[in-house]
């Protein structure tokens, strides 16, 4: 074998290893432990709207503090930069390749109607598409700015946002209300 080859087959079984390590940690860890911590991450939120990071390339927890939040991916050494920012970049890139995230895969636009925030979803014209409760968005073009009523769709708390079908890159939104004041 040549260096090249012996270097890419030794990341390929470390890539594989730390991938069953993974599985196995959490096959390991009692799922009422893993309950517990989840709750008690989710009592430490500020009101608001989050997404929560379900998948193995998503896990964490992203705020929505912003008026517009911009999900994507960097670009691979086999692919040229974009010029626009992204507010949260996810990998999924297991073998240097992306899978099912694009570099603009979509965004989440925060509008305020009184007292009360209203958060929408756009997949921004995605290679493997943007998924809201299994079904498929229709992509906004991107020459239009902010909010495009006709494929932005409002987010309800708990909704199961897939980025791609394979139902790998999950989140679910989640919207912590300010506590009411009791008179």
């Amino acid at each position: 074998m040549n260096p090249s080859k012996d270097t890419a087959l030794k990341i390929e079984k470390l890539i594989r290893a730390s991938r069953l390590n993974d599985m196995d940690s959490l096959m390991k860890h009692g799922q009422s432990e893993r309950l517990t911590e989840l709750a008690e991450a989710i009592s430490k939120l500020d009101p608001g709207g989050y997404l929560i990071g379900c998948g193995p390339y998503t896990q964490g927890i992203y705020r929505l503090s912003g008026e517009e939040t911009v999900f994507g991916r960097q670009a691979t050494i086999f692919e040229n930069p974009l010029d626009t920012a992204l507010d949260f970049s996810l990998n999924d890139a297991v073998t240097f390749r992306p899978r099912e995230i694009s570099r603009r895969h979509f965004k989440i636009r925060r509008e305020t109607s009184g007292n009360e925030d209203i958060f929408y979803i756009t997949d921004v014209g995605s290679t493997c598409g943007t998924y809201l409760n299994g079904s498929l968005l229709e992509p906004q073009g991107e020459e239009k700015i902010g909010i495009d009523t006709s494929v932005a769709k409002p987010l309800a708390d708990l909704d199961v946002i897939s980025l791609g079908a394979g139902s790998v890159n999950l989140f679910v939104f989640l919207l912590i209300p300010a506590a009411s004041s009791s008179a």
